[in-house]
């Protein structure tokens, strides 16, 4: 069976301009570069065509935004970079099911509020964040070793984050 040809999304080709924009600004690209690499993004049919367009420059993702003001949200990722942000609310992050070997950043903060991020048993999580007036909680190392590894950053200010693994009690709470 082969796989279907995805023709070129209009947001497909804006994001490919957006990194040329960067490139020809950050001097990787001379202008002509750029206008061929731009007319090339604009006459291309289907996906793969993107590539070779592309091909050279480093593509920085946008991290998935997540953000819980005034109210409760349970989410799980969709991205290898994600920005959570509780403020005078409650932010669920599931990041469970994370496949093994691989790395994921987030930036959880809060202000007046509560970041719970949900991980599994193998999961290695690192920290990096700050906490003022508010509390940072993570759990100690993993029994297997095996599962992705976490970088945890951002601050919490009057309120707090708690990283947590299946079988603790925080994380029977944090699901209802």
């Amino acid at each position: 069976m082969t796989q279907p040809v995805l023709r070129v999304s209009d947001q497909e080709r804006e994001q490919a301009v957006v990194v040329l924009n960067q490139a020809v600004s950050d001097g990787r690209l001379t202008w002509e570069e750029h206008f061929d690499r731009v007319q090339a993004v604009y006459t291309a049919e289907v996906s793969s065509d993107l590539a070779p367009v592309l091909e050279g420059l480093a593509v920085v993702v946008a991290p998935q935004r997540v953000h819980a003001v005034a109210s409760k949200i349970h989410s799980a990722p969709v991205s290898h970079r994600i920005e959570a942000r509780a403020t005078f609310g409650a932010l669920v992050l599931d990041l469970s099911g994370l496949p093994a070997g691989e790395r994921f950043e987030v930036e959880a903060s809060s202000f007046c509020g509560k970041v719970t991020v949900l991980v599994s048993a193998a999961a290695v999580v690192l920290d990096g964040g700050t906490a003022r007036f508010g509390k940072r909680a993570l759990p100690g190392a993993p029994t297997a070793p095996a599962g992705p590894v976490i970088t945890v950053t951002g601050n919490s200010t009057f309120g707090h984050l708690r990283v947590v693994r299946p079988d603790s009690h925080w994380a029977r709470h944090a699901l209802h």
